[in-house]
């Protein structure tokens, strides 16, 4: 097994190499002066398996288009099997038609790789659990729910913390990780505008006072959901906020709406590298998941 990485994800792709005990292949990734990327794969690799890493965050075109370049580079230097490892897919958020005239953008993208010389994927954590049915190639679908639990149990007070699904279409989500854990679920019901996207709280199913709220969700966009039902579950009488989140885009000013002194703190995954983040966001390694996944394709 050989791993090669994308520009979007190396201190990821990096770790997993060394869970595989395998270095990341040497590829020379740059630009042309009118902005089109130039991909040089330095290393032979005629014959060898070979898993690509790359993260579909923001600059999210520029970064699928490097993935296609680099699968096309890989083929034509004569790998043998090209697999793809997808920490975070961009565009899956778009995964219906919400009006008429729109693209389902996640199947788009889900077609471009599938027609691509890519035989394999793994993807985490995603939006909606049907999209792995939008590729046409073998997707394996990770959930980053034992790093999580590992986590609650070891900063936590369970006798005092219940999870909390931030609205109804993360509620199977946030019941398999409360039933891992042995904890009381609550769901919060809330509104959101489809013209403005904005998101408001409008109840809550269960008591919340004095407990230790923990939610438990796939992504964080632009912070806006996070800073509401913060807000709304510490007018509730919650003792403390907590997030528990696999992709952190922090799009905009996301960042910033995460120091809202709602929110207690933010856990995510390195599925996204972020090169600074504030003291109030942790970030938990899912390179041994990732790894593991790809080890029975040697």
């Amino acid at each position: 097994m050989k791993l090669i990485s994308g520009t979007s994800n190396l201190p990821l792709a990096q770790k997993i190499a060394d869970q595989l005990g395998s270095p990341l292949l040497d590829v020379e990734i740059t630009k042309f002066a009118n902005g089109e990327k130039r991909v040089w794969v330095k290393d032979k690799i005629a014959g060898e398996n070979v898993s690509l890493v790359q993260s579909f965050n923001n600059p999210v075109d520029e970064n699928i288009v490097e993935t296609l370049l680099i699968i096309d580079a890989l083929e034509r230097a004569g790998a043998r099997h090209i697999n793809l490892i997808i920490p975070w897919m961009g565009y899956s958020l778009q995964d219906k038609v919400f009006r008429e005239g729109e693209p389902i953008a996640a199947r788009v993208i889900a077609d471009l790789l599938s027609n691509s010389h890519a035989k394999r994927a793994v993807l985490l954590d995603l939006h909606n659990s049907s999209i792995p049915g939008f590729f046409s190639i073998p997707t394996q679908h990770l959930l980053a729910l034992n790093p999580f639990a590992e986590y609650i149990r070891e900063n936590f007070n369970q006798n005092e913390t219940i999870i909390v699904s931030p609205d109804f279409g993360g509620l199977k989500r946030a019941r398999t990780f409360a039933e891992l854990l042995g904890l009381e679920l609550e769901n919060i019901d809330k509104h959101r505008d489809l013209t403005t996207g904005k998101v408001t709280p409008k109840g809550v199913t269960g008591d919340v006072e004095g407990k230790i709220c923990i939610i438990y969700d796939d992504v964080i966009n632009t912070g806006g959901t996070v800073v509401e039902v913060a807000k709304f579950l510490k007018e509730k009488g919650a003792k403390e906020v907590h997030f528990l989140v696999t992709h952190g885009l922090f799009a905009g000013d996301g960042l910033m709406k995460m120091e809202d002194p709602s929110i207690d703190s933010v856990v995510i995954t390195n599925s996204i590298h972020h090169l600074n983040l504030p003291p109030k966001i942790r970030v938990i390694d899912v390179s041994k998941l990732l790894a593991d996944s790809v080890k029975t394709w040697v």
